[in-house]
């Protein structure tokens, strides 16, 4: 009898091992420079995973424990970061966070992942300028059996986009470094300062000009880097890049934005796309013909595609990279790019923060106007949306809250007739907003009118206005990356047209501007959580964090520091604070946290935020965000533009017990790379 329960105790444990081990997936990555032809005929020294770029897809399953081998081939030290994982710090792979130093050349080094969610993810390298180099790959998470978010899916496909340059990362930094309009191929010119003086006037054209030329600022200037070729999961136009399908299925597309440096706008022409998750997060369903995807941001759309070929078209913010790809159910079947889209010209309108924050050497005040007391008063009013408990000492700052020093006095309570759209303007606080009623619009909700009921069909896309008689050749497109902290006020700048015009080349005024009219186009303020938010409390505190930076010394930084030459900002261990991010550039910034989620206030009832990891905030705009800071440890909060974080604009953001016994707090680790 003891024998039998012996043997039937050894074969349970067995199958207990047996179910262990084909539940902790484990994978192999090894990392070299090679030399690989990622455009037909033209050689390039890159950095692979497993001999390719991108590297692998790393597929899991919630609720795993995942293994990855990293092992260093390279003459330097590297990382791996998982961008949107929740895991231990020591696993993050943030050289200079946690303790953790980067990965020696020949060492290995193995990543643990405790899987706590799922979704479309990736992985990349988080040391000097690696990543543009190669170092990148997608890691999806399926579901655990049973979840509630779960997709009936007949197919996917993995859309990983991301750009490839035949200079070195490096020179790429030195050129800005020493120009930082190096690769702006696109500066206005004589012969369009004519044909501008022929449809505004010549009086009107030399204000304008004149009016940039004091700010020392170029209209033109969209994105820092210009010279890419951008590439559809590791193949550009070139090589016909292709996905397929069987007419009839549905299909879920993972886009992933494994760009250093580019904004992207996604088409798929003839095909409606219903987002269904951003960042990973199952979001309340949102059909769309086009979205504008953020570097580092992940988008899950869901199509119905019939038995015909589509083109996959994705260009970038500024127009001057693009790339082909078919989606179609066979091989052979032949696409054509969609017609060309012009290119933006800037208007000194939308700077609103930027007139004041950027440092550009030599630059003119605007005649009349104090552009800098203008933005702090600006910032005042924006901390001032929402009363917060009275903790802090009377002289503390703004900045000296952002950098986790002291918590900020709160604002006076608000008055009873403020209304969301002076809210908006951060003139007041408005109340929170009524119960759902039945003829709630996501329109309205997301201007704070009303709190919508659960959608049982899904919304449209809202980010293009309405045609009006008398309007613009092109409609005012608001993506919801943030309010303008200027609106409704006569700034007395000069204004050559509108937002929406075109000049007297054909390019269209207005940064956001491009897509036509009647276009379904994705807006943050579109984006409402599918399960309802677990903390629906107050901010305690608010951080603000302004983004900024020096042009002419292409130095960014984050309330006016380089990442290093600031204390970090700390909260405490389940804190919920407000993080408000001040643009005051005029480009825009894609920011990211590492091991948490943030809920984007984007006008939807608190319990409905959206979880990102990465938000955009347009020039001269502000976006607050909720944080509920319940993962213990040192995570850096940066810009996901490679040269702007590896030219400063990095933070590190301190959550709780990391300090010493006696509550000191812990020495700095090494600093991170380059960065």
């Amino acid at each position: 009898m003891r024998q039998e329960i012996g043997v039937r105790l050894t074969a349970f444990l067995l199958v207990l091992a047996t179910a262990a081990s084909v539940q902790a997936r484990t994978y192999d990555l090894t990392i070299e420079r090679q030399v690989r032809e990622i455009e037909p005929g033209r050689k390039a020294s890159v950095i692979t995973l497993n001999g390719s770029v991108p590297g692998p897809v790393l597929r899991f399953t919630e609720g795993e424990t995942g293994e990855v081998r990293i092992t260093n081939r390279l003459k330097e030290k590297t990382s791996i970061h998982w961008h949107g994982l929740l895991i231990p710090g020591e696993n993050d792979g943030s050289p200079g966070f946690n303790g953790f130093t980067g990965i020696e050349p020949g060492a290995t080094f193995t990543a643990t992942l405790p899987l706590r969610q799922s979704g479309t993810y990736w992985y990349h390298a988080h040391s000097a300028t690696q990543e543009q180099a190669g170092q990148y790959g997608a890691l999806i998470i399926d579901p655990k059996a049973g979840s509630d978010i779960a997709l009936k899916v007949d197919r996917e496909q993995v859309v990983l986009l991301s750009e490839h340059t035949r200079e070195t990362p490096e020179r790429i930094l030195r050129n800005l470094k020493g120009d930082a309009g190096y690769y702006n191929f696109s500066k206005r010119t004589t012969p369009e300062l004519i044909a501008d003086a022929r449809k505004f006037g010549l009086k009107a054209t030399l204000a304008d000009r004149a009016a940039w030329g004091r700010m020392r600022m170029d209209p033109t200037d969209i994105a820092d880097v210009g010279n890419y070729t951008l590439l559809v999961n590791g193949e550009p136009s070139a090589r016909n890049p292709s996905l397929r399908f069987t007419p009839g299925e549905t299909v879920r597309l993972r886009f992933v934005n494994g760009s250093a440096m580019s904004f992207m706008d996604v088409r798929l022409p003839g095909l409606t796309m219903t987002i269904v998750a951003a960042d990973g997060r199952a979001v309340q369903p949102v059909e769309v013909d086009e979205f504008r995807i953020g570097v580092a941001e992940t988008y899950d759309v869901v199509v119905r595609p019939k038995d015909q070929a589509y083109p996959l078209w994705v260009e970038t913010l500024d127009r001057k990279a693009s790339v082909l790809a078919s989606f179609a159910p066979r091989a052979g079947m032949a696409v054509t790019a969609p017609a060309p889209r012009p290119r933006q010209v800037l208007l000194m309108s939308e700077m609103g923060h930027a007139m004041g924050g950027m440092k550009m050497a030599g630059a003119a005040p605007m005649a009349g106007h104090d552009m800098a007391a203008m933005d702090d008063a600006t910032l005042t009013r924006a901390a001032a949306r929402q009363a917060l408990p009275a903790t802090a000492a009377p002289a503390c700052t703004a900045e000296h809250a952002a950098m986790g020093h002291c918590t900020m006095t709160p604002p006076a309570a608000p008055a009873p007739a403020c209304t969301p759209e002076h809210a908006a303007m951060g003139h007041c606080t408005a109340a929170p907003p009524p119960p759902a009623a039945p003829a709630c619009t996501p329109e309205h909700a997301a201007m704070g009118h009303c709190t919508p009921a659960a959608q049982s069909q899904p919304r449209s896309g809202t980010a293009v206005a309405a045609k009006v008689a008398g309007g613009t050749p092109f409609p005012r497109v608001d993506y919801g990356y943030g309010n303008d902290p200027m609106a409704g006020h006569d700034m007395g700048m000069p204004a050559l047209a509108r937002e929406g015009d075109t000049d007297g080349s054909g390019r269209v005024f207005g940064w956001a501007s491009g897509a036509p009219y009647g276009s379904r186009v994705l807006s943050m303020r579109d984006l409402v959580a599918l399960r309802p938010q677990a903390d629906t409390r107050a901010p305690t505190r608010e951080i603000v964090v302004k983004v900024s930076g020096n042009m002419e010394r292409y130095i960014w930084t984050l309330n006016g520091a380089k990442f290093g030459e600031a204390p970090p900002i700390r909260v405490a261990f389940n804190e919920r604070v407000r993080v408000t991010f001040v643009n005051e550039t005029m480009m825009a910034h894609p920011m990211h946290l590492h091991g948490m989620f943030f809920q984007v206030e984007n006008g939807q009832p608190i319990d409905r935020m959206p979880d990102k990891n990465v938000i955009a905030v347009a020039p001269g705009r502000t976006q607050s965000v909720l944080l509920t800071a319940d993962e213990a440890g040192e995570w850096p909060i940066h810009c996901h533009l490679l040269y702007h974080m590896e030219s400063g604009m990095m933070q590190k953001l301190v959550v709780a017990s990391v300090d010493n016994r006696d509550g000191t707090p812990a020495a700095a680790h090494a600093g991170h790379g380059s960065h």
